[in-house]
């Protein structure tokens, strides 16, 4: 994940760092850092500290994906967008293999019986999101219509009315509440950071009945976490199956240790005060309105998910594969590309280049309960 910051962080060099419309970039990738240390710092010392750095991590992670998002239409040619692929594959990697969720099912699997106190969680979760959901509904009617503000809350709503919408009373349940409640935590204070950034009339007017189910949504499925790992050292664990994660993350090859730790200050010595300028391309993608597709409602990508997720956009510059002519932004045409997922191999002696369709995807999650699909056995572990 380290490395993957590092990318972005060097290849980030058009993205005014004294622009305002900056802003919320540069201090997502600065979150970004200071959560992969507080979880380095976890596991290392085997405590709650590695679910708090995972925490910031999401987040961080969360808003620097929708940032890329809005402002990359501005930067066609930037390698940003592999950077950002890269850091939420390894991020959901680590996640569904050693997240809260997969230290849950360790304690009697899907179908094990909850406690009292868990039951009451469940239980208590739905009316949270009924009231959570009524005032995002009033804030997306003040919001502009087909614009960023509006479609973030559109993803909420989307986040909330899912968890609304789990059924059941095991412990695989209570692994999906934990899961996706996270989720929603993560893009409910990515998005106000943007927010408040971006649209800082519209962040004062809707956003205060909201900032407090933050509190809330922490509280719930998270604050007794930590227990879940009792017996379970998975920091001496590893994965024996990863799926296409090295294809996703082929660029962090290109980092060596020298450019981490020099990076890594520049990354952590930001200051948005200094941020003071103005960046008109920036702010037209900000601006820009956004189309409203009605037949994809059964869609619930995120707007984040849109930058770090998409399967037909090798390098996340929002253009698909099929039109793209320069597939990882490196400058040359895939025509004349001897190396086309840029991890340095020449394509004729890459391995996993012919492999990346044909791959199983054993590390995949399915069921949306934050554990890869073969972990919820245990059989992604060596």
């Amino acid at each position: 994940m380290k490395a993957s910051v590092v990318f972005i962080a060097k290849n980030s060099k058009d993205i005014n760092p004294k622009s305002k419309q900056a802003v919320p970039f540069y201090a997502a990738l600065k979150s970004t850092a200071k959560g992969l240390d507080q979880l380095e710092k976890g596991i290392a010392d085997k405590s709650p500290e590695m679910l708090k750095g995972l925490d910031t991590t999401g987040e961080g992670v969360t808003q620097l994906s929708t940032t890329w998002a809005i402002i990359r239409g501005a930067h066609p040619k930037s390698q940003v967008g592999r950077g950002v692929k890269s850091l939420d594959a390894a991020y959901e990697m680590y996640l569904s293999h050693f997240g809260p969720s997969v230290a849950i099912l360790k304690k009697g699997g899907k179908k094990g019986k909850l406690t009292d106190a868990e039951l009451a969680e469940i239980q208590g979760a739905g009316p949270k999101m009924e009231e959570l959901i009524g005032n995002l509904k009033q804030a997306a009617s003040s919001a502009k219509p087909k614009s960023y503000q509006h479609r973030m809350i559109a993803d909420l709503i989307s986040l909330a009315t899912k968890i609304l919408g789990i059924q059941g009373t095991d412990r695989g349940t209570y692994a999906k509440y934990q899961y996706q409640t996270g989720r929603l935590r993560n893009s409910m204070g990515a998005y106000g950071n943007i927010s408040r950034y971006y649209y800082p009339d519209y962040y004062q007017s809707s956003w205060g009945k909201l900032t407090p189910f933050v509190n809330v949504l922490t509280s719930i499925f998270g604050g007794s976490a930590w227990g879940y790992y009792d017996g379970w050292n998975y920091y001496e664990s590893s994965i024996s199956n990863y799926g296409s994660y090295y294809e996703s993350t082929s660029i962090s090859t290109s980092i060596s240790v020298t450019e981490v730790s020099s990076y890594e200050e520049s990354v952590e010595s930001y200051s948005e005060e200094t941020a003071t300028e103005e960046d008109t391309e920036d702010e037209e993608e900000i601006d820009e309105e956004q189309e409203e597709d009605e037949d994809d409602e059964e869609d619930d990508q995120s707007l984040a998910d849109e930058a770090a997720d998409c399967e037909d956009d090798d390098d996340g510059d929002g253009i698909s594969d099929e039109e793209d002519e320069d597939d990882d932004n490196d400058g040359v045409s895939d025509e004349e590309d001897t190396d086309d997922d840029g991890d340095g191999e020449p394509d004729e002696e890459d391995a996993d280049e012919d492999e990346e369709e044909e791959e199983e995807e054993d590390g995949e999650d399915e069921d949306c309960d934050g554990a890869a699909d073969c972990d919820d056995g245990g059989c992604c572990e060596e």
